[in-house]
């Protein structure tokens, strides 16, 4: 352990020093008070022992300057003045400049030793518990991390990246809400890989996987917009969420992701059929100012994506049934 005695006195300096040598510490030594500042600077001793009366910086000032610069817990270095003054003025002024403790000359070697040892301790402690507060905070950290991974992964398909069923509903309820608030609109596509039972029959739920992954990074290229979400809505159906978007908008984005699909060439290599993966688009969207659910906004869009299916798949289809419209009531003008 390092420790800086400030003393103007070279005699009681020098005997300081002998007396920190004996009990095993190496001395530093200062002359006044802005020395002492300086070589703390210079040092960072681990214990600091200031006489009171020393020119240029008393030992208060001197300690107080160095308080100035220990911003950070961390720096905390205990501090013992020395005085020939014992009144309760001094030592409360003493320790009110940022002392930890004071002794009045001539210091008795026995107290000295004491003092030093309990400084010494104090320090050790407050170290460890600095250090266990460095661990609790990385450890904290850590737990943050895991738990964000954590959640990440529960909203997340595992298979394709994209967002899963779950974060989904929550997204669509979020974003509903949201243009309801300000008044715009928010459109919806409904995507299906055609004849997917085929494929994988075809070949195989190992190329089924590729199939599914490579058909959702694909969708994902096409959205530019941080706002537009794609979810793995089931099995081989994907929804993509588009905020601030027209019907007009969404039939634009939706051509040119089942031209991409298309453009992808993925070979359906079975025995009975030879063809390209394709997709089935089927959109809805929102009215500027008419309020919606968002279950009638998922069954529109299913629904044009069934009449994508029956006219021959390979296509997009707009819905025609008015969001607004109870959903028991868009159900009957279905069955009409």
């Amino acid at each position: 352990m390092h420790i800086l005695i400030a003393d103007d006195t070279q005699t009681d300096r020098l005997l300081l020093g002998e007396y920190v040598k004996k009990f095993g510490y190496i001395p530093i030594y200062a002359i006044n008070g802005q020395d002492a500042v300086a070589q703390f600077k210079r040092f960072r001793p681990d214990l600091l022992i200031f006489d009171v009366e020393m020119p240029t910086l008393n030992g208060y000032e001197a300690a107080k300057e160095i308080r100035a610069t220990c911003n950070a817990e961390e720096d905390w270095v205990p501090i013992i003045f020395l005085s020939s003054h014992i009144d309760d003025e001094s030592i409360v002024r003493g320790i009110d400049s940022g002392g930890d403790d004071y002794l009045t000359k001539p210091v008795s070697l026995v107290v000295l030793k004491a003092k030093i040892d309990a400084m010494r301790r104090i320090a050790m402690m407050h170290n460890k518990l600095i250090d266990m507060g460095n661990q609790l905070r990385i450890a904290n950290q850590n737990l943050l991390a895991t738990n964000m991974l954590l959640s990440d992964l529960s909203l997340t398909d595992p298979l394709t990246g994209a967002a899963n069923r779950r974060a989904f509903e929550e997204c669509i309820e979020r974003e509903s809400r949201s243009v309801l608030r300000r008044g715009t609109t928010l459109a919806l596509l409904m995507i299906d890989i055609d004849n997917f039972k085929q494929y994988n029959d075809n070949n195989g739920h190992l190329m089924g996987d590729t199939c599914l992954r490579t058909v959702a990074k694909a969708i994902a290229h096409q959205l530019k917009r941080p706002t537009d979400v794609l979810a793995r809505y089931g099995g081989e159906e994907f929804a993509v969420i588009l905020p601030d978007t027209t019907l007009e908008g969404a039939k634009h984005l939706a051509e040119i992701l089942r031209q991409a699909i298309e453009n992808l060439r993925v070979e359906d290599r079975g025995k009975d059929v030879q063809g390209l993966v394709t997709v089935s688009i089927g959109i809805s969207c929102s009215e500027t100012n008419v309020p919606f659910t968002t279950n009638s906004l998922v069954n529109s869009a299913d629904t044009a994506l069934y009449q994508a299916k029956h006219e021959g798949k390979n296509r997009v289809v707009l819905s025609v049934f008015s969001l607004s419209m109870p959903a028991d009531a868009q159900f009957k003008a279905i069955n009409l």
